[in-house]
């Protein structure tokens, strides 16, 4: 009886914490999220896989395993998210400047392409490109 009012009580500090408004999506947030989603789904994955065991009840255990795993692989997807991700695109965008600013704008392009040709109902066929020599 106690367990399940803690629990209760976690979930619904979590609701409030989730719906929380903010003006900017923040790192931390960001973090926390993913980590939280990662609990939640590894607990779902860990409450189903009860139901290929013989005794449940006796293995209670996986639903925390699950919470457990979920919360290493949130973690995980939250650094990424937080710390890849932005320097990642960061970095798309110095190269695309300095390629903007240090040429003729075609320097980074393939030299071979293939592409669809879109018409009023959709593919209407393939394109190519393919450059033989720069000037």
């Amino acid at each position: 009886m106690q367990l399940s009012k803690k629990i209760l009580g976690t979930i619904i500090l979590l609701g409030f914490v989730a719906a929380a408004p903010r003006a900017h999506a923040s790192s931390e947030r960001e973090f926390i999220m993913s980590c939280t989603y990662g609990v939640l789904a590894g607990t779902m994955v860990g409450a189903a896989s009860l139901a290929f065991v013989d005794r449940p009840g006796e293995n209670l255990q996986q639903v925390a395993r699950g919470a457990s795993i979920g919360l290493y692989m949130g973690i995980g997807l939250g650094i990424y998210t937080v710390y890849v991700i932005p320097k990642k695109i960061q970095r798309e965008d110095e190269e695309r400047l300095d390629g903007e600013t240090g040429g003729d704008g075609y320097s980074n392009l393939p030299r071979f392409m293939i592409f669809p040709l879109l018409g009023e109902k959709g593919i209407s066929g393939a394109g190519a490109f393919w450059e033989v020599a720069r000037f």
